[in-house]
């Protein structure tokens, strides 16, 4: 592209009666300022980051991601990792460490996030200002040589006067509703024809976007709720971290005849420090509960223990225990409680459905029962349904097996900030790519009897103004032109 230039004037004498600094003085903190602005608003930089990011989003789509809150309970998240460490191997504990197994709140994918944010600031901040001048301070002259190498130019000879060639070149840029400015001085009538001037600040628009795109993901990761409460058909299970109780009043589940399931729905009531807020009796995956601003979707489902736990006349524990895992060979189904009066915790073992080989006879389940924070069983006890058995001071029942609903409950507070960086992207986009600021130059200058007319733009390779510079030369230079 022909670099625009204006014409070099007599260099600007220093005033004697000012004193000069040679040795200017910039301190350490802004001479570091400068230099990580530098490196955040290179171009590189911002790729590189963008990269970054896009490869941690396609490993969290690769790689497995926990549940929401199974990561929170230790015995949960061991559980799980043992469930997919066939799958990954001896790099579970290593994906682990570095949070890929819920990698949207890592570190790794939240620095990039911060960084990329900083990136984009810096890009954008580095560039307004040379937008505000282009649009505000345009270049009012350029030299004889920019009508020589002009991406878009035209060189023509009227036999009419350069004031009426004037008249219809203004016209002519004014009826396609450019702005026209004349330079103060200069030689021969020159004109400064602009349009959609403040166009290109849709690029600022865009990159504003971007950052307020990635601000939302932060606030949902952070302040957001991504949590998995399985409910034994007929109980309540409170949601961690909210003041609301979920019932499960029933649920069912359909197969085609493969023995597929094609759909589970279940009927939910809501409770709020102990008063029903909200119900629904079809809650499906893609049909969650709502209230405000948290949604509850079905997500699984299973077979739960209905158990007690009883200390003489109190009773410590009375409930399902969903039996959401599988032991490591596949023959047992497991679940576990925690008895926080005693600081216990209790894992229920019953055979899976549809396996064989396990040492537990069906009908019947056994409560091993741990002290938190150790390995060494306290007691193992077997019990058949509609049995009980004691350890110690406390007796074990287990009354029945019942289905139970996995729901998975969800709030994302950074919704709306998604939806203005979005709604900001279209409208920086439609700046950018609709309202093209587009610039032309114009001399005109006596040539004998009649003018030269000279016309340049140096606009980007683009079809549609191609085909409009050619319809605007033609207008000032043709027969309109001519027009007494």
């Amino acid at each position: 592209m022909t670099q625009i230039v204006e014409k070099p004037g007599k260099p600007e004498q220093p005033d004697p009666h000012i004193e000069i600094d040679d040795d200017h003085y910039e301190s350490p903190a802004k001479d570091l300022f400068r230099r990580v602005y530098r490196f955040f608003h290179n171009k590189f930089v911002g790729l590189a980051l963008i990269l970054a990011m896009a490869i941690l989003s396609l490993l969290g789509t690769l790689i497995a991601q926990a549940p929401g809150g199974v990561l929170d309970d230790p015995t949960s998240a061991q559980q799980w990792l043992d469930s997919i460490r066939p799958r990954f191997g001896g790099w579970t504990n290593v994906l682990h460490f570095l949070g890929f197994f819920n990698l949207y709140k890592s570190i790794p994918f939240l620095t990039v996030t911060a960084l990329l944010a900083v990136s984009i600031v810096a890009c954008t901040t580095h560039r307004v200002p040379l937008l505000w001048k282009r649009a505000t301070k345009p270049q009012l002259r350029v030299t004889d040589g920019f009508f020589l190498h002009a991406r878009y130019k035209a060189d023509r000879t009227l036999p009419v006067a350069p004031e009426r060639v004037e008249a219809v070149a203004r016209r002519a840029l004014k009826g396609r509703r450019f702005r026209v400015l004349e330079p103060e001085d200069g030689r021969g009538i020159n004109l400064y024809a602009d349009r959609y001037r403040w166009g290109p600040f849709g690029t600022a628009i865009a990159h504003a976007s971007f950052v307020i795109i990635l601000m939302g993901f932060v606030v949902s990761a952070f302040w957001g709720l991504d949590t998995h409460v399985n409910i034994p058909v007929g109980t309540k299970a409170a949601v961690a971290g909210t003041p609301y109780e979920v019932e499960a009043v029933a649920f069912k589940d359909s197969y085609n005849e493969d023995g597929r399931p094609i759909d589970y729905v279940s009927h939910l009531v809501l409770y709020k420090d102990g008063q029903q807020v909200a119900e629904q009796q079809e809650v499906r995956v893609n049909e969650p509960l709502r209230f405000e601003g948290i949604k509850y979707h079905q997500a699984s489902y299973g077979i739960a223990t209905i158990v007690s736990v009883t200390e003489g006349s109190t009773v410590l524990y009375d409930g399902g225990v969903a039996l959401q895992w599988t032991s490591r060979d596949g023959t047992n189904s497991l679940g576990r409680f925690e008895i926080p009066e005693q600081n216990l915790e209790v894992i229920v073992v019953t055979p899976a459905s549809g396996r064989s080989g396990s040492n537990i006879p069906a009908g019947e389940v056994v409560f091993e029962v741990y002290p938190k924070d150790s390995n060494q069983p306290l007691a193992v006890l077997p019990v058949a349904q509609g049995s009980t058995a004691e350890a110690g001071s406390l007796k074990f029942a287990f009354e029945r097996e019942q289905q139970f609903t996995g729901i998975t409950v969800r709030s994302d507070p950074g919704t709306n900030w998604v939806w203005v960086g979005s709604a900001l992207m279209v409208f920086g986009m439609f700046m950018t790519f609709v309202l093209r600021h587009r610039r032309v130059w114009v001399r005109i200058t006596p040539d004998g009897a009649g003018s030269r007319v000279r016309i340049g733009s140096s606009e980007k390779v683009d079809t549609l103004y191609e085909r409009e510079f050619g319809r605007l030369v033609a207008e000032i230079t043709t027969g309109k032109a001519q027009q007494p």
